[in-house]
């Protein structure tokens, strides 16, 4: 039966624009007409609201509590991104100790270290279980006091399931101390601290499934190395399903015991299924054989630049992986002594991506003595990806036998694709 738009109530209409991202909204609003109601602000508590763009927060303004209530009503995501807004703090603390925010269960701050009064008051929100944190400091004067003043309001959130902190100045790792009391959190991702101090506060997350710390940033790199035996205080995290580690040089077997001690052990610990090591220099020889162990592995990159010092496996090295019957997706970038020596991974019976960079180009001649050497070897193998920093490399893609290949250029810094 058809129904004419305009006769739909905002209720009605409120369970269509549930389904709709921002964009397809205004679409819709452009459209549409007055009788629609889709200027009503109940129908948009589903998106983001930006802070720094709600005229309500702003100083003196002509908006009434009324018209803050419509649009704060049911509003989960909250979202300031302008380092230059003029929030009230004030205002902030009005409408969050009255309960207008008490829906909110979300909250990104880009520039974090310029609302720290602003965030200080949003810290105390009753509800907020997923917190994203962004600073592009740029060396300013007093913007490390700052974002350690934020770092420590954090300890107000309690609640905390999510948390993505990514600074472009290093932060000493002590500071996270406030981790001790986020029980409850599953996603850690920390970007742009010093790592050789501070992981020890994470000791205690036993509900984290997924972890991600980079040691420094892509602009700085700390004084002092994040030790690999430091990693040992995760060991009781029994729930870890995904690691990613930046910047952990000298990485060694006593580091990777903890996230071995994690595939369903005696513990009850659920799998390791993800382990990234991006940039992770001078790894010790006894790293394979750790890896090798992680038995439920789906997914493993080990992905380095060509200005790092890498360490290097040969085939009889690489033989540690073949225990790995449930990996999906493997990165080798420039830790194989050899391309040929991949064919020494015949035990990957499930493997289906497969992403190589060496430091000699690949001439058509060479992929084909590649493609003989490994594909009767990898029999489930789809793709093929071989990365290069030439500059002068264009990316392009063929096929050989029922594989997949792609040439794909890449520099330092690169969010690359790899599953």
């Amino acid at each position: 039966m058809h129904v004419p738009a305009a006769t739909l109530s905002p209720h009605q209409w409120g369970d269509i624009v549930a389904y709709l991202g921002a964009d397809d909204l205004k679409a819709l609003r452009l459209v549409g007409n007055k009788d629609m109601h889709l200027e009503d602000p109940s129908l948009t508590c589903n998106l983001q609201l930006r802070l720094d763009k709600a005229p309500f927060f702003a100083p003196n303004n002509n908006c009434t509590l009324e018209q803050a209530r419509r649009w704060l009503i049911g509003r989960r995501r909250l979202v300031i991104n302008d380092a230059g807004a003029n929030i009230c703090p004030q205002r902030v603390s009005y409408l969050a100790t009255h309960g207008f925010l008490d829906q909110v269960s979300e909250l990104v701050v880009y520039n974090c270290h310029v609302h720290r009064e602003i965030f200080s008051l949003l810290s105390q929100l009753p509800n907020i279980i997923s917190l994203k944190l962004v600073s592009d400091a740029n060396d300013q004067e007093g913007a490390l006091d700052e974002l350690e003043h934020v770092l420590s309001d954090c300890g107000n959130l309690r609640s905390l399931t999510h948390l993505d902190i990514e600074l472009d100045c290093v932060v000493h790792g002590s500071r996270l101390n406030f981790l001790r009391c986020t029980q409850d959190m599953k996603s850690l991702r920390l970007r742009g601290f010093d790592f050789s101090d501070g992981i020890s506060s994470m000791g205690a997350l036993c509900n984290l499934s997924s972890i991600h710390l980079c040691h420094g940033n892509f602009y700085s790199s700390p004084a002092n190395d994040a030790e690999g035996k430091d990693l040992i205080h995760l060991m009781s995290l029994t729930s870890l399903e995904h690691v990613h580690l930046e910047g952990f040089d000298n990485l060694s077997d006593l580091g990777l015991k903890a996230f071995r001690r994690a595939v369903g052990g005696a513990n009850g610990g659920m799998s390791v299924k993800s382990l990234v090591l991006k940039h992770c220099q001078e790894i010790d020889d006894d790293c394979l054989p750790s890896i090798g162990r992680m038995g439920h592995l789906e997914h493993l990159h080990l992905v380095n630049s060509s200005y790092d010092d890498v360490t290097t496996f040969n085939a009889e090295s690489l033989l540690n992986l073949n225990a790995l019957t449930a990996l999906k997706s493997l990165s080798l970038f420039y830790v194989l002594e050899d391309p040929s020596d991949i064919q020494a991974l015949w035990g990957l019976s499930s493997l289906e991506t497969l992403n190589v960079a060496f430091y000699e180009p690949l001439s058509e001649e060479d992929l084909d003595c590649l493609a003989q050497a490994i594909l009767p070897k990898l029999g489930s193998l789809r793709k093929l990806r071989i990365f290069t920093e030439e500059e002068e490399e264009m990316g392009y893609s063929c096929r050989r036998g029922t594989v997949d290949v792609e040439f794909v250029p890449f520099a330092f810094g690169d969010l690359l694709s790899l599953e």
